[in-house]
């Protein structure tokens, strides 16, 4: 008895986090070895609740609706051809875990949310977080996805589901007191969330003058050097989407000097030494516009220029913008970066 306390007594009193790691995981494979089928089936169950609830309410259908497999992966990755695997059966979607590619996790409900015209992280701030205290961590442009565990209990999904119909009967009695002029900026609200995204672009290649010098045929290219020649004026010029299509159309070279990523996805589609091409660029104005662009890359300097002296700027950690009518800080700001960062 004095050896056991003992332990325990300096297993509280160390400053090490390995007692208490191999502590939860030895009660982790404890619990799941006891009840731990009991708590998966009644995690999905709290799942298939939430869906149907979505799913079959009268007013929550109208603005919000759970994607399925068939809406996420493509046929392609599902040689079973199973829409919902879940619905079917435990031995269903076990058979479809086995076989398919790509499986859809039944604990995730990821909800379609255009028909809001709310965007997915205004939706999870303004709505659920700042009203109800319901945190989520994922998002997407008209998409918020939910996530049952082992804790979760029907009285808190019950709580999520009284929550969503309040949030879509708000919806509902605010398009309903709209004027025409409202209702018709909430219409294209709705349409830039509904309509198809634009597909992301096919990589082109890099131009030339960037690409190894080494002898060896290599893919990449000198970013690093692409980007520096922007600090040159006399290698760049800007150009407007419409003036860039044009000179694609006329067999001209175009390489961009910054990365332009979209709002999502975050993958730039414009980065520096990325010469343009017919293929790639419709899908590349859809998505964002270049900012600036070499032109003649080839008159560079085969050196890795480095970057020129400037007007000294303010950091980017002092650069705050100051709303009217807000207060200014009474502490002043660190001398360094480090500072702000803890």
């Amino acid at each position: 008895m004095e050896d056991t306390f003992h332990e325990a007594y300096m297993t509280h009193t160390s400053t090490s986090p390995n007692y208490q790691i191999l502590a939860s995981l030895d009660l982790g494979r404890r619990q799941a070895a006891l009840e731990g089928f009991e708590l998966v089936l009644k995690q999905i169950e709290n799942a298939m609740r939430l869906r149907d609830a979505v799913e079959h309410h009268p007013l929550l259908s109208r603005y919000m609706r759970c994607l399925t497999t068939a809406d996420l992966i493509p046929a392609g990755y599902r040689p079973t051809g199973i829409e919902q695997p879940l619905l079917s059966g435990l031995t269903t979607m076990i058979r479809a875990w086995e076989t398919d590619e790509f499986v859809l996790d039944p604990f995730r409900i990821t909800i379609y949310i255009g028909a809001t015209g709310i965007e997915g992280d205004t939706f999870k701030r303004s709505q659920l977080m700042d009203r109800y205290g319901v945190q989520i961590n994922k998002t997407s442009r008209n998409t918020v996805r939910f996530m049952t565990t082992i804790g979760t209990t029907r009285s808190s999904v019950a709580y999520l589901i009284e929550d969503l119909v309040a949030i879509a009967r708000d919806i509902e009695a605010k398009v309903a007191g709209m004027s025409p002029a409202e209702r018709a900026a909430h219409e294209r609200a709705v349409l830039r969330l509904t309509a198809p995204s634009a597909p992301l672009p096919d990589f082109s290649g890099f131009h030339p003058g960037f690409k190894d010098r080494s002898g060896q045929p290599t893919p990449e290219g000198d970013v690093r050097r692409a980007f520096y020649l922007a600090y040159n004026d006399s290698y760049c010029e800007y150009l407007t989407p419409d003036e860039v299509e044009e000179r694609v159309e006329s067999g001209e070279q175009v390489v961009s000097t910054t990365c332009s990523p979209p709002t999502r996805p975050v993958t730039p589609c414009w980065f520096p030494a990325r010469c343009s091409a017919r293929r790639s660029w419709p899908s590349c104005a859809a998505w964002t516009r270049p900012r600036c662009t070499v032109t003649d890359p080839s008159s560079a300097t085969a050196s890795t220029p480095t970057k020129p002296s400037r007007s000294p700027r303010r950091p980017s950690w002092r650069r705050r913008r100051i709303r009217p009518g807000r207060r200014l800080p009474l502490r002043p700001l660190p001398e360094r970066p480090s500072a702000v960062n803890g």
